[in-house]
């Protein structure tokens, strides 16, 4: 009984060495299978390319399908269609396309089909810079410097006047021009009232904000920006439009000076 029993359980052992060999050729001839036809997509040519531009607040485009192509061709240096799915890198896809000043986010991926998707993510203009030196562009809504665009005109708050030159480290400074500009946009597009009713801001060789409202041709001396004090004198302006004189009065001044504190001061024409 006790020989059968070895010989039963030698049996057994044998068959499970077989099993165990079987499966690990399984498992190889699959992973086999796999890598071969990973290979052989791998050297088929993409079908195309998909764009999708999600547009701007507006509705509008700053950039085309074909400028973004003309984009990623220009740096695989051959047509798209010409390129096969080995070629295909999303992560640099995505790393070229944003690159481009006018392309906050690009997401990237192939479909089963062979199909390269991309989704492109624009930057929002916040305020456009036309300067006494010639400098003429936009800065988006984290201030970073965007080119005009050939597609759009953004209907954007405008500054003007004594704008010193671009510099890559303003939002670093304690104090810049351009980093007082950005912010006092961003205060005046945060207020609905605020962002309806100006359109333009001037500065003059003094360094002093002048503001041009879009209704009636009266300026509004803002000041220096000051973090503290250009917040409260924007509420006071609030509330000479909603409070102080009724629309038929304001033609009456030339105008309104938010520099003095607790007061607007206005100028008769």
């Amino acid at each position: 009984m006790i020989k059968m029993s070895q010989k039963f359980s030698g049996l057994v052992e044998g068959i499970m060495k077989v099993r165990k060999f079987a499966w690990a050729f399984m498992a190889m001839f699959v992973a086999v299978l796999t890598v071969s036809a990973i290979n052989s997509k791998e050297g088929e040519l993409i079908e195309g390319i998909d764009v999708a531009i999600s547009p701007l607040a507006e509705g509008d485009l700053l950039l085309t399908d074909e400028e973004v192509i003309d984009e990623l061709e220009r740096s695989f240096t051959k047509p798209l269609d010409g390129l096969f799915l080995a070629d295909i890198d999303v992560a640099r896809v995505e790393a070229i396309l944003e690159r481009h000043p006018l392309v906050r986010d690009a997401d990237a991926y192939v479909d089963t089909e062979q199909l390269l998707h991309v989704h492109i993510v624009q930057r929002q203009p916040l305020l456009r810079i036309i300067s006494n030196i010639g400098q003429n562009y936009y800065l988006d809504e984290l201030g970073i410097r965007m080119p005009l665009s050939e597609q759009y005109t953004a209907r954007v708050l405008v500054a003007t006047g004594e704008i010193m030159a671009w510099s890559n480290d303003y939002q670093e400074r304690k104090k810049h021009q351009l980093k007082d500009l950005y912010d006092l946009a961003r205060l005046l597009q945060a207020d609905e009232f605020l962002d309806a009713l100006i359109e333009q801001i001037h500065l003059d060789k003094n360094g002093e904000i002048i503001l041009a409202p879009k209704v009636g041709d009266q300026v509004i001396y803002l000041g220096t920006y000051d973090a503290e004090e250009t917040p409260q004198r924007l509420a006071r302006l609030k509330v000479f439009y909603r409070k102080g004189l009724p629309y038929e009065g304001w033609q009456k001044y030339k105008s309104f000076d938010l520099r003095y504190a607790r007061q607007v001061v206005c100028g008769k024409r």
